[in-house]
């Protein structure tokens, strides 16, 4: 049996627009959070021993993170090598250059040589030794619809062919690694990729260079003891039925207000030949809150917006507060005295929302019931008074067309 630690998409350097600046580091607060996530997963890998860590790719927001944010990132891996574990570092869509050689940030570790360190980085067959007995890792990085075909062979064809020609061309390839195994040990399959049974979140607007949905049929095989993926930042099992697991981990914390509600984390396995037990580990991430609020019908906006603060339980949260109010409404709006009162926030943003006031409430006799078109119109035209002087032309106009519609639709000629 080999225990694995498995995260991804750890983004560090993502968010700072909803951080601040530490008075004691000089650094962005989300950083700070970040690096310190990073830090309890790798905690955690020392701590249980672990055999083996993978990580899914997605390493920085970019392939051409800050000095500061790469030696952050090291800093945390390193002390993996220090422990003689090995460690699988997938190469992600964000971790590649927008180059043809299909370079990447995460190349660095290759060329230093550090121990026991792999970079997935191609589709291949990586035989690691652990503490526990060897075991072998199949590495799928982020793959574009250019790595599998060329120019003139998807010319003319509709999305749908290019598709289902890439998913066979990887099918293909995936083979010829699966056909390398050694059947004595276990196998994991180790992709940064989006299947198509997958519940997608904030990667959609994160990323950077265009992939194609890979049918879950292609990972489900009975040669994986496990299917370890990155690129969705929900976490999911894409198959209950664990013959393999197939785990989006998610990512480690909040990138947006798009992933407030979802639990981050990440996963530790037992893999053995032909099985594996794996449970999802959360992490104490910060929080997000968006506050939602309708004072468009208020007689003192303020007063409504404070006392919806003030039994909100902001402190240290990442904090949206939205409202919708009239324009006539605005003057009477007061934001910095809504600043003072999300002070407790760890970071708060202000977004008002105004409201169309040219909508007119629905006609009451129009509503929750069927009705003849002649009379909903005449219905609406006692409404508006500003159409009195055209009413006959408009009904009788209305009477041409409904009188159009019952007619055949092809003549007969005679």
């Amino acid at each position: 049996m080999v225990k694995v630690l498995h995260l991804s998409d750890i983004h560090l350097g993502s968010g700072f627009s909803h951080g601040k600046i530490d008075p004691d580091t000089g650094l962005n607060t989300r950083l700070l959070d970040f690096i310190g996530t990073l830090r309890r997963c790798i905690d955690r890998a020392l701590a249980e021993p672990v055999d083996l860590v993978l990580f899914g790719g997605d390493a920085f927001p970019d392939a051409t993170p800050a000095p500061y944010i790469a030696e952050a990132f090291a800093r945390e891996f390193h002390r993996l090598a220090e422990a003689n574990i090995p460690t699988v570092l997938l190469v992600g869509n964000h971790d590649r250059y927008s180059l043809a050689d299909g370079s990447a940030s995460l190349g660095i570790y290759r060329t230093l040589a550090v121990p026991n360190f792999i970079v997935g980085d191609r589709l291949d067959l990586h035989r690691i030794s652990t503490r526990s007995g060897p075991i072998q890792v199949i590495t799928l990085p982020w793959l574009t619809s250019s790595t599998l075909l060329t120019r003139p062979e998807s010319q003319g064809l509709s999305i749908a062919e290019i598709n289902e020609l890439l998913a066979e061309r990887l099918r293909i390839a995936l083979e010829g690694e699966i056909r390398k195994r050694d059947r004595d040990c276990p196998t994991i399959l180790l992709g940064h990729l989006m299947s198509d049974k997958a519940k997608f979140g904030a990667e959609r607007l994160l990323a950077v260079s265009k992939g194609f949905t890979i049918p879950l049929s292609l990972l489900v095989r009975q040669e994986f003891d496990y299917v370890a993926l990155g690129h969705v930042h929900k976490h999911q099992n894409l198959n209950p039925s664990n013959d393999p697991p197939v785990i989006y981990p998610g990512s480690i914390e909040r990138v947006d207000f798009s992933e407030e509600k979802e639990e981050k984390g990440y996963i530790l396995a037992d893999v053995t030949i032909g099985g594996c037990n794996w449970e999802f580990c959360p992490l104490p991430v910060r929080a997000f809150l968006t506050l939602s609020i309708d004072v468009s019908e208020a007689d003192d906006p303020q007063a409504m917006l404070l006392k919806a603060l003030n039994k909100s339980d902001i402190g240290d949260r990442v904090v949206r507060l939205r409202y919708k109010l009239r324009a006539d409404q605005l003057d009477r709006i007061n934001t910095s005295e809504l600043r003072k009162a999300l002070k407790s926030a760890h970071s708060a943003t202000i977004q008002p929302e105004l409201i169309s006031q040219l909508s007119r409430p629905r006609i009451p006799s129009l509503s929750g019931r069927a009705i003849d078109p002649l009379d909903a119109l005449h219905a609406y035209l006692d409404n508006r008074e500003d159409l009195r002087d055209i009413r006959e032309d408009v009904v009788k106009a209305a009477e041409h067309l409904l009188h159009e519609e019952q007619l055949p639709l092809f003549r007969q000629s005679s």
